[in-house]
């Protein structure tokens, strides 16, 4: 083998090896999307379940106030649903 013959053997072996550690990259890269896409979905679970908690606990909170005082929540609904219907009845003019 000439010496020529012998570098054109080592950059193939060397291009191998570099075809071998890009396959390896893309391997690395598509576990890391994915572990990536999971973390962010149990991350945007868990605030949906943080904002749903919230909304409940202020529903609970607002059907207290009402049970507490039915008539003065009854009256204040009466007033703001009057209110708005003044507020879009007049727009539609």
């Amino acid at each position: 083998m000439s010496v020529t013959e012998s570098e054109v053997q080592a950059l193939s072996d060397e291009l191998k090896q570099l075809r071998a550690e890009f396959v390896r990259l893309g391997q690395l890269l598509e576990s890391a999307a994915r572990t990536a896409s999971t973390e962010a979905a149990q991350a945007a679970l868990a605030t949906g379940e943080r904002a749903w908690g919230e909304v409940r606990n202020r529903a609970d909170e607002l059907a207290g106030r009402i049970e507490s005082r039915p008539v003065t929540s009854a009256a204040t609904a009466f007033g703001i649903g009057v209110i708005l219907g003044l507020l879009f009845s007049s727009r539609r003019s």
